[in-house]
């Protein structure tokens, strides 16, 4: 933190890590739009449902339909190699799978101060499977997120701050450091092999991602500058009436000193939860019996991992494995076992997600509610 930003000048108490928490008159955003309450749970309309099921059908389309004719495999030989895995593959990948969940949701308990890890872990769960699930799910599942740690008695801006750094976390792992290591990956294997790999589709995914991604820390790295966010404040308040500009640079200032002061508690565990999913990657290609340069399995997963960002389904169910399996099979990895090996990783990117979300979010609403919670 900079020098003269201590917590007295900020109207922060002080707890026992030294890093500031909001208290006082701006323990509450009373600026928020009224579409933003935490106070409440999201709630699926019959357009979300609608849309739920659509995506649904699309992915389902997209693995019986696409899957094969991208790979040349049949239904047939998939689900023959699928019963074929040893007894060990589903075990692994469903344990690599929890183990990732659970370590973002450290991220989510070093972002949101004073957040309890079961109470992070059950609110990410649910948020994940809230994004997985519905279009556009991603702000509902942050919602639920919210409502889940402010009945823990949370304030509210302790709550937005913290998931506001744990998304800028998400965006800087997913979409700059594995696109930037994939590509790397990549070269490298081009160059150490006497042929490389035919993947150019992924090489340009992955500069356009990582391009993308840039920009948008560039934009927000600029909105949250002190100076550029105060001459947006008092336009706002010649536009429209607007008296909570104190505040809104408080949160500025406490979400900073969040990026600033736990970087590593930041990072470290979400960059491990995507270690995992490689891990599980390459435990699914070895489970089909198939051989695949280590570099070259960095590269595909960076790949997936971009991938699963394009809008079409959520989370990218059914491209990821469907374009990650061609990629096997450019790489001389037989039809069926390149069909099997992306189903298998699903487990653990998009299957135990689910599941452990439904059981997050089934246990947050069946647990009785505090009356009223406390605002720190």
């Amino acid at each position: 933190m900079g020098a003269g930003l201590t917590c007295e000048n900020l109207g922060m108490s002080e707890p026992r890590d030294g890093a500031p928490v909001p208290s006082g008159p701006a323990a509450e955003l009373p600026f928020l739009p009224s579409g933003v309450d935490v106070e409440q749970p999201p709630r699926l309309t019959p357009s979300r449902v609608v849309g739920a099921a659509l995506s649904l059908l699309l992915v389902v389309a997209l693995l019986i339909w696409a899957l094969p004719w991208a790979t040349g495999a049949s239904w047939a030989g998939i689900l023959a190699s699928l019963s074929s895995l040893p007894a060990w593959a589903l075990p692994a990948v469903l344990v690599l799978g929890a183990a990732a969940i659970g370590l973002e949701a450290v991220t989510v308990t070093v972002a949101v101060r004073g957040a309890r890890y079961r109470t992070a872990l059950q609110g990410h769960a649910a948020s994940a499977a809230l994004a997985l699930a519905v279009p556009g799910g991603g702000m509902m599942g942050m919602y639920l997120l919210g409502w889940i740690l402010r009945r823990t008695g949370l304030a509210i801006p302790v709550i937005l701050t913290g998931i506001i750094a744990a998304s800028l976390v998400e965006m800087l792992v997913t979409s700059v450091l594995i696109p930037l290591v994939g590509l790397g990956a990549y070269a490298l294997s081009s160059l150490s092999a006497a042929t490389g790999p035919a993947l150019p589709g992924a090489v340009w995914a992955a500069v356009a991602a990582v391009a993308g991604a840039l920009i948008a820390l560039a934009l927000t790295s600029l909105l949250l500058k002190r100076s550029v966010l105060t001459g947006l404040l008092d336009q706002l308040g010649q536009i429209m009436p607007f008296t909570h500009a104190d505040t809104v640079l408080e949160q500025r200032d406490v979400l900073l000193a969040t990026l600033r002061t736990r970087p590593a508690g930041l990072l470290l565990p979400t960059m491990a939860a995507r270690l995992l999913q490689w891990v599980a990657l390459v435990v699914a290609i070895e489970a089909v019996g198939a051989q695949v340069p280590l570099l070259l399995t960095v590269a595909i997963f960076a790949l997936g991992r971009v991938l699963s960002l394009v809008p079409l389904t959520p989370g990218g169910a059914g491209i990821t494995e469907t374009v990650g399996a061609a990629a096997l099979v450019a790489l001389g990895v037989g039809a069926e076992a390149s069909a099997s090996a992306m189903l298998l990783l699903a487990v653990t990117t998009v299957a135990v997600p689910l599941v452990g979300g439904a059981v997050g979010a089934a246990t947050a609403f069946l647990r009785a509610p505090r009356s009223s919670p406390s605002t720190p």
